[in-house]
């Protein structure tokens, strides 16, 4: 189906996933700048990305101690950053959560995907982004019952070819 314009009309998955990559834009994070969004039934409930929380001083203009850090160096107690998906999380009601599925820019990390499973989040999916020990998150997710979709193109998955 054609959409205005004459262009073909995206996916649902293509169209969520494109609104966590937009969302990803506006990440202060100085490390990394990914988004995620909440859907539940096709409807966006809510929209997150990387950064430090309201009020502190932005991670990208040096107000996070781990912005310092040179490109692989991590630090992690250093980080003041709120991750997309714990954001998109702490942003919807609980009411909200309980089934959602969450579209994010990358894989979660162990944390975020704990507290995906804890929040009662249906499904999490990632336009890619897998990493060393990702494939454990992953069982932990689908352990505790969230489907776990990665767009990538491997596993058979097609890959989305987002903008």
């Amino acid at each position: 189906m054609a959409g205005p314009g004459g262009q073909p009309r995206p996916s649902f998955d293509t169209y969520a996933l494109e609104l966590a990559g937009t969302a990803s834009i506006r990440g202060s994070c100085a490390r990394r700048q990914q988004g995620a969004v909440l859907v539940r039934g096709q409807r966006i409930l809510a929209a997150g990305y990387d950064g430090g929380p309201p009020g502190a001083p932005r991670c990208d203009e040096g107000g996070c101690p781990a912005s310092a850090l040179t490109a692989g160096e991590t630090d992690q107690a250093r980080c003041i950053g709120v991750h997309a998906i714990a954001r998109v999380l702490l942003d919807a009601g609980a009411e909200q959560l309980d089934g959602a599925s969450v579209y994010a820019t990358t894989a979660p990390c162990l944390s975020c995907a704990t507290l995906l499973a804890t929040a009662g989040v249906a499904e999490v999916v990632a336009a890619g982004g897998r990493y060393d020990g990702w494939s454990a998150v992953r069982e932990l997710l689908l352990t505790c019952g969230v489907r776990v979709r990665v767009l990538d193109g491997l596993e058979g998955v097609p890959r989305l070819a987002l903008g």
